[in-house]
């Protein structure tokens, strides 16, 4: 009797995340740039980009550099308690477009922003907390605090357009980089002054007559005069707007405590022959100078910082050091009297100590259990 054939399952072929991306950005192309005067099916189009191409992860973080860029602090960290199943994906594509600098229409925003405060109500309530009336405070949206810190900024340019026959050289661009304005708000400039400057470039035209009779009174010099003046601001907003969403601020790095630094230095704490001890071994970070002594072999070391960071601890090793000027050398017989001219010194005596001693040896950039930290400056 025959045996039956067994048909072996072909194994599926799992890919890594970095493949998938790579297969995906073939099929789908990179991300989606909208530019003035896209079509409705554009939009759906980079809408089903983000769909396909991005992560929930993704998503949360699309929204949160949004909220940040536009300084929304507040709802940036209630956005931060809505569980990851509640994020508001196409929130985030729209948001990540906005933070990109596209032009996206107004009901894109203020979809967005809908969607966003309707995520603020599946934050979990905490069951622990006493549940007391309190009164209610109304609630101001997204949208209306972001209005509102628009109109403020507009209004501070207002009082410098109405005064800017004392300020012939105001650059807009420059007062928005040293106010540090966020680059979400140079498109609320933008919509304001646009309507201005195309009114004075129709004036220019002499088509209409309305606009003729209101604008009689300026001479040809002061009309070509206020459409340079409000081109200027227009084109100032719209390249500000591009350039700080080019220029991030490059985060600043956690300073690590200098406990943690030197938690896995081995040094000699005290020796009773020469009648030394170590100073505290945190003082070396950041520090100019360090000198130190090794009690078995009799050699002295003093480090100078490369730079203003000063000197660094880095496992079991002196980091950060100018090696040029940074030297070991053998104190031979004399051992206690150089010990006692470290320790009394003053700087004179210190830059010149070394030319003292005659034998220089390898540096001795890691601390060891014979190494004394004679002194820090």
């Amino acid at each position: 009797m025959a045996r039956g054939l067994t048909v072996r399952k072909k194994k599926k072929v799992s890919l890594t995340k970095t493949q998938a991306s790579l297969i995906n950005a073939k099929y789908f192309g990179e991300e989606p740039v909208l530019k003035e005067g896209y079509s409705q099916s554009d939009y759906i189009g980079a809408l089903n980009w983000y769909t396909y191409m991005c992560s929930a992860a993704e998503a949360r973080k699309f929204i949160e550099e949004f909220l940040k860029e536009t300084d929304l602090n507040t709802e940036l960290r209630k956005f931060r308690k809505v569980p990851d199943v509640w994020v508001p994906n196409t929130a985030a594509w729209v948001a990540r477009m906005l933070s990109r600098g596209m032009p996206l229409a107004e009901s894109s925003f203020e979809y967005m922003m809908e969607e966003i405060n309707k995520s603020f109500n599946k934050i979990p309530s905490n069951e622990n907390t006493k549940k007391e009336k309190k009164p209610v405070a109304p609630v101001i949206s997204i949208q209306d605090r972001m209005r509102e810190k628009a109109n403020d900024i507009i209004g501070e340019i207002e009082s410098i357009v109405d005064d800017r026959e004392n300020q012939p050289e105001f650059s807009l661009y420059n007062w928005l980089k040293e106010q540090d304005i966020p680059a979400a708000y140079a498109k609320h400039i933008v919509d304001f002054y646009t309507p201005v400057m195309i009114e004075y470039l129709e004036v220019e035209e002499g088509k209409d007559k309305d606009l003729n009779e209101a604008y009689a009174y300026l001479k040809k010099r002061q009309l070509a005069k206020e459409i340079k003046f409000f081109m200027m601001l227009v084109d100032d907003a719209t390249r500000y707007g591009e350039v700080t969403k080019k220029v991030r601020k490059p985060r600043k790095p956690k300073s690590i405590p200098a406990a943690k630094k030197i938690k896995s230095l081995k040094y000699q704490k005290e020796d009773t022959n020469y009648k030394i001890a170590s100073v505290d071994p945190e003082k070396i970070i950041g520090a100019t100078e360090l000198w130190t002594f090794n009690t078995k072999y009799k050699v002295m070391t003093v480090f100078r910082a490369l730079n203003r960071e000063g000197l660094q601890v880095k496992g079991t090793s002196i980091i950060n050091y100018d090696e040029q000027n940074s030297h070991t050398k053998r104190t031979g017989r004399k051992p206690d009297y150089f010990v006692e001219r470290v320790l009394k010194g003053g700087k004179i005596v210190l830059r010149k100590l070394m030319d003292e001693m005659d034998k220089e040896t390898t540096l001795a950039h890691r601390i060891n259990d014979n190494t004394i930290l004679l002194r820090v400056t």
